[in-house]
């Protein structure tokens, strides 16, 4: 058996192993009613019951009688409301199959990003997978959206590839349904003068979202639906940061890694979670203020960094710019929490790609730059468990370094001198 074909036999076995596991994970936690798929559930069922969205919105309290999903868009849980028909466990096993299905479809995307059709997928591929294990066994077990995000915007991309522009637009406006921070590929499609793919996503997002509430509950419903999620999204406590002391302690402890809480937690005395030390002490509303100029900053240096028009990018550094908007949608999120931590999936192929390449200058400094983009996304997951370092920002910090080693690791345009290929071993 030559080496080849003994190697991809060993990755495509780990593979399998990879979607088995996450697949019983997934199973296990949601028949159970555990974590995150018990509040999918309870509102989609509430639909499916009454034609209905639960009118109990609560204010931070979690009973059983509230309503679950209150930073979702009407229409998630009534396109979930089918999937209770049979009942938990009939739903739970639909549930896990498509989270099996959307992490299946993933992987091969981003196999095909290290390797030709046909060729086996090099052992930076399967290094990348190992390394994001306990973000997707995370991803599993909380039973989160995040796996059909990723699949969608990777959807997206696969369809710029082939010149698809519209259906790039649909699926990307898609995800933003589904989750809202994907919205953030926007600006990058309006750089690249993608004009219809931008035209798509605009108009494939508001028929998504207002077009099936209007008619499952009718004009008056659906416009008051909207109306709270407005409140609670664009003019409640997201808006602000989470900074409300009085929100559940997921919100604002060591597992939000959002810009917001991180400088909160560092800057407010009175944070319930407060930093031991802290360098400078603020306002609840100056701390806002900073985590804003911070945001706005960052959002700057990525438009800056991907401003080339399409037609100069090489398929890799497309590739890498989408990467990077993918680490975007959790840094710009008031709400970073380490099942998010999958869409880093892309950028960590791209950087263990990257990392084992041969070039000649001006380029041969991209593998040195890889290899620093997955050396801190390996301190960061050595830093999970332990709650200090994630209090003070540990993966905040991460994935900016990662967007920052994986767009200047890449940055040689299409036809440009030092243009790579992996080595294979």
């Amino acid at each position: 058996m030559s080496q080849h074909v003994w190697h991809e036999r060993v990755v495509n076995w780990g593979l399998v192993a990879l979607l088995v596991g996450v697949g019983v994970l997934s199973f296990d936690r949601a028949s159970r009613g555990r974590f995150d798929f018990h509040h999918f559930y309870a509102d989609a069922r509430y639909v499916w019951e009454h034609g209905a969205l639960n009118p109990d919105v609560p204010r931070y309290t979690r009973a059983e009688e509230d309503r679950q999903l209150l930073f979702y868009l009407p229409v998630v849980p009534l396109g979930l409301a089918p999937l209770t028909a049979f009942g938990q466990t009939p739903a739970a096993l639909l549930w896990s199959a498509a989270q099996v299905a959307a992490l299946g479809y993933s992987l091969r995307v981003l196999r095909r990003w290290t390797a030709p059709a046909g060729e086996p997928a090099p052992w930076s591929f399967a290094l990348a997978v190992a390394l994001a294990l306990p973000a997707l066994i995370n991803t599993a077990q909380f039973n989160q959206l995040s796996y059909f995000v990723l699949a969608l915007v990777l959807a997206g991309t696969c369809a710029l590839d082939k010149d698809r522009p519209w259906a790039a637009g649909a699926a990307f406006a898609a995800a933003a349904v589904l989750k809202l921070l994907p919205v953030v590929v926007l600006p990058w499609l309006m750089l690249k003068r993608r004009w219809s793919a931008v035209a798509a996503f605009v108009a494939t997002g508001v028929l998504v979202a207002l077009l099936p509430p209007l008619v499952a509950f009718g004009p008056q419903r659906a416009l008051e639906y909207h109306r709270q999620w407005w409140q609670i999204n664009v003019r409640g406590d997201s808006a602000g940061g989470l900074l409300n002391m009085e929100l559940p302690e997921h919100f604002i402890d060591h597992r939000n890694q959002s810009i917001s809480q991180v400088l909160a937690r560092w800057t407010w005395p009175q944070h319930r979670f407060a930093a031991a030390w802290q360098p400078v002490q603020l306002s609840p509303r100056n701390s806002e203020r900073l985590a804003w100029g911070i945001a706005v900053l960052l959002a700057g240096g990525l438009l800056w960094a991907t401003r080339r028009p399409w037609q100069q990018l090489s398929d890799a550094r497309r590739h890498a710019e989408l990467a990077a908007y993918a680490l975007g949608m959790l840094v710009f999120s008031p709400l970073l929490r380490q099942y998010y931590l999958v869409w880093a999936l892309p950028a960590l192929v791209l950087l263990a790609k990257t990392a084992r390449t041969t070039a000649p200058a001006p380029a041969g400094a991209a593998p040195r730059l890889a290899r620093a983009g997955l050396g801190v996304w390996v301190v960061g997951m050595l830093a999970w468990a332990w709650p200090p370092p994630r209090l003070l920002g540990a993966h905040l910090l991460m994935l900016v370094a990662m967007g920052f080693f994986l767009l200047w690791a890449t940055r040689v345009p299409a036809g440009g001198r030092g243009a790579t290929t992996e080595t294979r071993s």
